[in-house]
């Protein structure tokens, strides 16, 4: 697990590192640069030529002393200045002043679309930008976009938000960002991330005092927290992995609960009972013989005999959905997952819920949800999830390129994935997968977050040996199966 930060959580480290502890915010700069200058030796050529571009704040400074390590290194490194030096901070005049003396070739900003640089590094603005670049910085953000050039961004690419990954007016587009200390929520959700490029988390000296006086409560799962796993004891039987209920499919959708239920079982669950109409017996039997079925009259026989529910996924909207879908808002006392057509459904039926419950929203289902617009939700994501688990009580999966969950308190950011799963029936593999979970005991929370990792790890597993063009759903399931058989226990 990696905590991510926002701008204000960054500063507070960066100042009680400078302050608390001590550390002048010279020699932060001066590590900051040697770390961004070590990038760029293991990467780049001695013949390219590297032009550092520099505001007027601390980022300008990190710039100018990467730019004075790199050509001392015997880099053709040069520096041009972008704004009025009088608003130059102290810390970045006085490597400026390093800078000349040590002959780093200081050059106008015309320098930037004469075409003689092959690498650029943006130092214009760091993680305290907050409002719109304009003016004469919007047009060198342009032109450093259009240069040709490949671009290093140091901290953050200049024009996105630190704490929101929105972009302010204009961005750099970055071909990789060295970000110093620990990662920034910026550079994690979109359109952030895709500014970016890749992200290296640089240790710049922070020490881990001043880390963790900054409490962050936003994260991500990395591959050491498949060991999240529930364990397969060795002495059990079906019954010991759980015993999931999927209660989905109508006369026309018989394909989202066979899904759901081969997602469960291939997530690791013990047993599997299909909950639909009649006419889907056949179907859901002859595609997935191991699973139980029973029909929509029988729920009042079978909700008792669950250790967790996944309700929803291609149920319907019909006057029979919707009573299916009280009795087991009014009777269930398992976790539960509510997905798809259920969400739909909960909202006309009920506002709240309990921490029992797990909602499955994609940016549509959530509108529905929230009364907010979807671009109000893109714009917004970390804060729109965490306030709609606060008001409905449970737990929400925020469904987007990067899937976001949260109970009211944490949240979780999702960064396994990619854009071939965005294809029909990925949803519901998704609530099969948390509910296979559930029923192994897992806590919901934990669940919720577990499986939206599993999920998108398989589809890159799968993406990578189908293309995202080629992807189905069901090739999910079968990643999911390869990366549990590969991941270290």
């Amino acid at each position: 697990m990696r905590h991510i930060y926002t701008n204000q959580e960054a500063k507070e480290i960066d100042t009680h590192a400078i302050h608390t502890v001590g550390i002048p915010s010279l020699v932060l700069m001066e590590k900051a640069a040697m770390t961004v200058a070590a990038v760029l030796m293991e990467r780049e050529s001695k013949e390219s030529r590297i032009l550092a571009v520099c505001g007027m704040g601390n980022n300008g400074g990190d710039g100018i002393a990467t730019a004075r390590i790199l050509h001392q290194q015997g880099y053709l490194a040069a520096v041009t200045v972008i704004g009025q030096t009088d608003h130059m901070t102290e810390e970045t005049q006085k490597q400026l002043e390093i800078a000349v003396g040590c002959h780093v070739p200081v050059l106008p900003a015309s320098s930037i679309t004469d075409g003689q640089f092959d690498i650029m590094l943006d130092g214009i603005f760091g993680i305290g930008l907050s409002r719109n670049i304009e003016g004469i910085y919007e047009q060198i953000v342009e032109d450093m976009n259009h240069s040709g050039a490949k671009i290093y961004a140091l901290d953050i690419p200049s024009g996105i938000h630190a704490g929101t990954g929105g972009v302010l007016g204009v961005s750099v587009k970055a071909d990789c960002t060295v970000t110093f200390g620990v990662n920034k929520i910026g550079l994690v959700l979109y359109p952030g991330c895709e500014y970016a490029g890749e992200v290296i988390v640089g240790d710049i000296g922070f020490p881990e005092e001043s880390v963790h006086s900054a409490t962050s409560s936003v994260y991500l799962y990395e591959t050491e927290d498949l060991k999240r796993m529930p364990e397969r004891k060795r002495r059990s039987h079906k019954g010991t992995f759980g015993k999931i209920l999927v209660v989905a499919g109508c006369e026309t959708m018989s394909g989202a609960c066979y899904l759901a239920a081969k997602a469960a079982y291939s997530t690791g669950a013990g047993l599997v009972r299909v909950v639909s109409t009649e006419n889907n017996r056949d179907v859901i039997l002859s595609a997935l013989p191991e699973a139980l079925f029973s029909t929509r009259e029988e729920i009042s026989d079978v909700l008792d005999w669950a250790d967790a529910i996944v309700i929803g996924p291609g149920l319907g909207l019909t006057k029979e959905a919707e009573e299916l879908m009280q009795y087991v808002l009014d009777n269930s006392s398992v976790p539960t997952v509510i997905d798809g057509d259920g969400i739909r459904l909960c909202r006309n039926l009920t506002d709240t819920l309990s921490d029992n419950f797990i909602l499955t929203p994609h940016l549509k289902e959530m509108s529905y949800l929230t009364g907010e617009t979807i671009s109000f939700l893109q714009e917004n994501s970390l804060t729109a999830v965490k306030k709609t688990a606060c008001d409905w009580h449970c737990i929400i999966v925020g469904k987007d390129a990067r899937t976001i969950v949260s109970e009211g308190k944490d949240t979780y950011v999702n960064i396994s994935g990619n854009n071939g799963m965005a294809t029909g029936g990925s949803g519901d593999v998704l609530a099969g997968v948390i509910g296979g979970l559930l029923g192994q005991q897992m806590e919901p929370f934990e669940a919720a977050k577990l499986g939206v990792y599993l999920h998108g790890l398989g589809g890159d597993v799968m993406a990578e040996k189908k293309s995202t063009y080629s992807l189905m759903a069901s090739d999910i399931i079968t990643g999911i199966s390869y990366v549990l058989a590969n991941r270290e226990v």
